[in-house]
């Protein structure tokens, strides 16, 4: 693997002031996203806020340069090509989500070097292929002519549940004449034997009811590789109080086609639904 060569060091406040007339909402909103969500791709961010992958990689770039964001890419295998860039956050970009966020710089607990940490870290692959199902999820439901109103990281997940459970994100997906539909999304990568899914499921229950989610009553979904890890899962967790499925998703296959698979929540409800909240930042183009 290979990365880019990293910039050290404190950003000033005369570049953080300058900084103010340059960035636009979706830069602000490229920033916040890649504190919330650790690390994103160059296409999973074009799925976000971009209507075209040249646009995208102009604009990162840009970000790139102000020290908002900053970048590595992997090395891929002989005969696979170049790898994307994957952007995480920077020091200037850590003073715009804290600006944003309202809180002091000092406070946001965010360094550099940790998020530099991603690079090379056994996290990595697991980190992407979450963020490959929501960013690919919002796509989508825009195309339905809805969208994912609500996206949360695992930090945000792991407080609202006072620390007990650490879902990998949790999402609320708004699409036009049916109910809203708002899961917790625990991907399996098959390392975990069924006993420890069965105590996961219990913090779950034990969490759930007295979080900020409860109103919500999400929807746990446990996101598998194969058929017979599903199958099996499915049995040693029969009997779960939760609302709770297991389904077989790969980032080859559509979350939203997993999700209607997987739930009957997707039927029309014309009087039941809810666009309260606010949307994804339209292409800013």
């Amino acid at each position: 693997m290979t990365m880019q060569e990293t910039r050290r060091g404190r950003v000033g406040a005369a570049a953080i002031a300058a900084l103010a007339s340059r960035l636009t909402e979706r830069d602000q909103q490229v920033a916040l996203a890649c504190y919330e969500h650790r690390v994103l791709t160059t296409e999973q961010l074009r799925r976000l806020y971009f209507s075209a992958s040249r646009r995208a990689r102009r604009r990162l770039t840009l970000l790139y340069q102000l020290r908002v964001l900053d970048r590595f890419r992997p090395t891929l295998q002989p005969g696979e090509g170049s790898a994307q860039h994957h952007w995480i956050l920077d020091e200037a970009g850590a003073h715009v989500v804290a600006a944003r966020l309202g809180v002091e710089r000092a406070e946001l607990r965010w360094r550099h070097q940790r998020a530099l940490g991603m690079f090379g870290s056994q996290k990595l692959d697991h980190q992407l292929e979450v963020n490959e199902f929501f960013t690919l999820l919002g796509e989508e439901a825009r195309q339905s002519g809805g969208r994912l109103a609500e996206w949360w990281g695992e930090r945000r997940c792991l407080a609202a549940l006072a620390g007990q459970a650490a879902p990998d994100g949790y999402g609320k997906l708004l699409l036009p004449g049916r109910r809203p539909v708002s899961l917790l999304l625990e991907l399996d990568r098959s390392t975990e034997d069924h006993g420890r899914l069965r105590q996961k499921a219990r913090r779950y229950q034990k969490a759930l009811p007295r979080s900020i989610l409860a109103h919500e009553q999400p929807l746990l979904l446990i996101a598998v590789r194969t058929p017979a890890r599903r199958d099996n899962a499915a049995a040693q967790l029969a009997g779960s109080s939760l609302p709770l499925r297991v389904c077989v998703w790969t980032p080859q296959r559509s979350p939203l086609a997993t999700l209607r698979d997987a739930t009957d929540d997707f039927r029309t409800d014309h009087d039941n639904r809810s666009f309260d909240l606010a949307p994804l930042p339209a292409p800013d183009d």
